[in-house]
């Protein structure tokens, strides 16, 4: 498997857990803690090369569910 396969792979699960994660989250505070853990591993295992396309495709990846870090939503 290629390194952008093991990427995208990496990052369709994170993606898939999504849906019900949020659904059972107690309180939003405890998901970035979260989600930054688990993104932090992809991107500590990720060659150079590939961290601006796991950035991007991470950014979509909340951008589609809607998820707005709280220092970077607008008032």
């Amino acid at each position: 498997m290629s390194t952008r396969e093991s990427l995208d792979r990496q990052l369709q699960e994170l993606g898939d857990m999504l849906p019900d994660w949020l659904e059972k989250l107690r309180h939003p505070t405890q998901f970035w803690p979260q989600f930054d853990a688990l993104a932090q591993g992809i991107l500590d295992d990720c060659p150079e090369c590939e961290l601006p396309y796991v950035r991007r495709r991470l950014a979509l990846l909340l951008q589609r569910h809607g998820l707005v870090r709280p220092d970077q939503a607008q008032p």
